[in-house]
């Protein structure tokens, strides 16, 4: 039980450093939410290596409430920890711990030029919302949190807006890894949902796609080609990756350490989820 409740110690902690970098401002914000920031990344880290090394899963339910028409499984938001989310949650929490740290000197250039401020909260909740797409077990919430991620890192993209290039970027950014890849994600999970008869949570969903696949096949294959295509531009896959130069180079560099380093990554989970995890039993049908 006590590890299960560890799961909402990291998004907890960077909601406090959200509310802390809108109150605390010059170096003591840096500081404070650096350190929070840092903190829970370690937590991600534990949580990760706890599941791959002693538990199968972990699961907590933040709160269920009974279930409307069409509630699309937004009356329950349940976290959960398996052995794919995992493999990510750790990466994340590494690569959110290196930044934090570095940021507590790297932010110091920015001090008087850009707003310390925009950049500590939307900093914390580009994290908050990357672990949230790694944990909720269900697609409605995986496609709010996975919108709001894209959100987030684009305006930390357009962080150092005054300059033109910058600004640029953000756009290519946005009409490529949003408005392209973001609708092909959406139109085909929510055709999984439909298939799912409106019951988005991932085990229902997995066998929704078994059911639908002994009686068209081709259906299911169609789906999956189009999400690949989608997943492919956000994780920036040859020849779909034309937005990643231009994006990550003018962001400030903490943050493209984060978009190279986990954030492209994030495509790639749902790929392992959607293929390995969602699929294997359309192999037996074969």
């Amino acid at each position: 039980m006590l590890n299960e409740l560890l799961l909402i110690v990291p998004v907890s902690l960077l909601i406090i450093a959200f509310i802390v970098s809108l109150f605390v401002r010059g170096k003591p914000g840096i500081l404070l939410y650096s350190m929070l920031s840092t903190a829970a990344s370690l937590f991600m880290i534990f949580i990760g290596l706890d599941v791959l090394l002693n538990t199968n899963k972990l699961q907590y339910t933040i709160f269920s409430y009974p279930a409307g028409t069409l509630s699309l499984g937004l009356n329950r938001l349940e976290l959960v920890v398996d052995p794919v989310s995992a493999v990510f949650l750790v990466a994340l929490g590494i690569l959110g711990l290196a930044v934090s740290i570095y940021s507590l000197n790297y932010l110091e250039h920015y001090i008087g030029k850009y707003s310390l401020e925009f950049f500590g909260t939307t900093y914390t909740l580009f994290l908050a919302s990357m672990y949230m797409v790694l944990t909720v077990y269900n697609l409605v919430w995986f496609i709010i949190f996975w919108e709001l991620m894209t959100v987030f890192s684009q305006f930390l993209v357009a962080y150092e807006y005054r300059r033109d290039v910058a600004r640029k970027a953000a756009y290519k950014y946005f009409f490529m890894a949003k408005a392209s890849s973001e609708f092909i994600v959406l139109f085909t999970l929510l055709t999984l949902i439909y298939l799912a008869g409106f019951n988005p949570d991932y085990l229902n969903v997995k066998i929704a796609i078994a059911l639908t696949a002994q009686q068209n096949p081709m259906l299911i294959a169609g789906i999956f080609i189009v999400l690949l295509i989608g997943l492919s531009v956000k994780s920036a896959i040859y020849p779909l990756h034309t937005w990643l130069p231009d994006a990550h180079s003018e962001a400030p560099s903490n943050i493209s350490a984060l978009l190279s380093g986990i954030m492209v990554k994030m495509a790639i989970y749902m790929m392992v989820r959607s293929f390995v995890w969602f699929a294997p039993p359309l192999i037996t049908l074969m």
